[in-house]
């Protein structure tokens, strides 16, 4: 994954896989004074689906030590997961997963830089929102920084901590990145990872919060994107999808979430209404549960 920023704006990162194959719209978001963040919280509601698609949430540090990705997967026909995955710190220092739900997934991962994947098979619906937070935390060891990934269960009206992923720190200069979500760069994307089909229409919402503190982050009102993205029910959009379909798609839409803004690359919109996090959901995350050590599975 390669990016370049411009102040703590990142205006340029695609996933490096098979040339011709894949494609991607981003949204690069302003991450300005937030750069010791360390912790996360976001949402994606999907309005429009298709299998081969990855509705990435969040990517922090894309390019550098440790960077990460998580978010929402439509595999196939039958099959939906949730993912989180981090990269290595250095050739050398590979981060780890200690802690992980017995439905976690977890192994090394390669092809676009290497590091530590997890996923979990998780049946998320188009039309409801996907609640995630990643914590970044010093580590039981010396050295070491703990990235902790929690999804909000609908079913059980719970959090459930997906796994926690051990990094390295390494030097001084890459423990910067290592320890922190903010300060180099953050996206969130839709990528069609298989490359086809992409006249259907995929549509989702994208909102973050961003801090130092479960209580207190800060909601982040501006991005810049490119492909077919904009604001839509306040929230900014990504899409996929031929002209007619997603105007089509658009209008079934309106009555419910409003007409679409349509941004484009390099311009930036109105800001998003400053949202807090609703005070039940900050009471949640500030007693969040801690996953089984991986050698107790």
């Amino acid at each position: 994954m390669t990016c370049n920023r411009v102040g703590a704006i990142v205006v340029g990162t695609a996933l490096l896989l098979a040339p011709g194959r894949t494609g991607a719209q981003h949204l690069w978001w302003d991450t300005r004074k937030l750069n010791d963040a360390n912790c996360l919280y976001g949402e994606i509601t999907v309005l429009a689906t298709h299998h081969a698609i990855y509705y990435c949430g969040a990517n922090w540090h894309p390019g550098e030590p440790a960077g990460g990705y998580c978010g929402i997967q439509h595999n196939g026909p039958q099959e939906r997961r949730t993912i989180f995955s981090i990269w290595d710190t250095a050739p050398t220092l590979h981060p780890r997963v200690t802690q992980a739900d017995p439905k976690t997934i977890f192994n090394r991962f390669g092809g676009e830089g290497e590091g530590a994947h997890t996923h979990m098979l998780w049946d998320w619906k188009a039309g409801e929102t996907f609640q995630f937070f990643v914590q970044k935390r010093p580590g039981a060891a010396p050295g070491t920084t703990d990235a902790r990934y929690y999804i909000y269960d609908r079913g059980s009206k719970q959090w459930r901590h997906s796994a926690t992923i051990t990094c390295p720190n390494g030097d001084k200069q890459s423990k910067a990145s290592v320890a922190t979500i903010g300060g180099g760069g953050l996206a969130s994307f839709l990528e069609n990872f298989a490359g086809q089909d992409r006249d259907v229409p995929k549509l989702a919402l994208y909102r973050l919060w961003l801090g130092t503190d479960a209580g207190a982050m800060k909601c982040l009102t501006q991005a810049q994107g490119d492909g077919t993205w904009g604001q839509l029910h306040d929230a900014y959009f990504l899409a996929e999808g031929g002209r007619p379909a997603l105007d089509t798609l658009y209008g079934q839409l309106q009555q419910q979430y409003g007409k679409p803004t349509f941004g484009r690359e390099g311009a930036k919109l109105r800001p998003l209404t400053d949202k807090p996090i609703p005070a039940a959901v900050i009471r949640e995350l500030k007693a969040l549960p801690t996953g089984k050590n991986v050698q107790d599975k």
